[in-house]
């Protein structure tokens, strides 16, 4: 129904739908995805990021170099709010569970705690709905 609410086609969540920790914790919500044939853990999924980023670090882990990448100009802020030229771009195959996507990424080098980055747009091309509590 366009404009309004059917209540049959809702996500909700209840108190026993929490995990052990309860509301009493500040995780970040992280997945784990297979890409080039191999498991990648701690993909951080944030809403607040306007790309999908993929450290170099990661990228040559995943037998990746500068020769795969499509080569950029773009300029990209990152998290400690500094501007870094990205290393260029590349589209990688993620499963998920039974979703399997192609997902182009910005090739940064940088330090991080993820190993991935997975932003709003991979958020709304998977149709996906977030919930660090849950």
């Amino acid at each position: 129904m366009i404009g309004s609410i059917s209540w049959e086609l809702t996500i909700s969540y209840s108190d026993k739908d929490l995990t052990k920790k309860g509301k009493h914790y500040n995780d970040s919500l992280h997945i784990n995805v297979d890409a080039k044939g191999k498991t990648i853990p701690m993909i951080l999924i944030d809403n607040g990021s306007a790309l999908n980023v993929c450290p170099s670090k990661t990228a040559s882990c995943l037998g990746l170099s500068i020769e795969d990448f499509v080569i950029t100009d773009q300029h990209v802020r990152t998290y400690d709010n500094s501007r870094r030229q990205d290393l260029g771009t590349v589209t990688l195959v993620l499963t998920m569970g039974p979703m399997i996507k192609n997902v182009e990424f910005q090739v940064l080098k940088i330090a991080s705690c993820f190993n991935m980055l997975l932003g709003r747009p991979w958020i709304h091309d998977t149709d996906s709905i977030l919930s660090s509590l849950y």
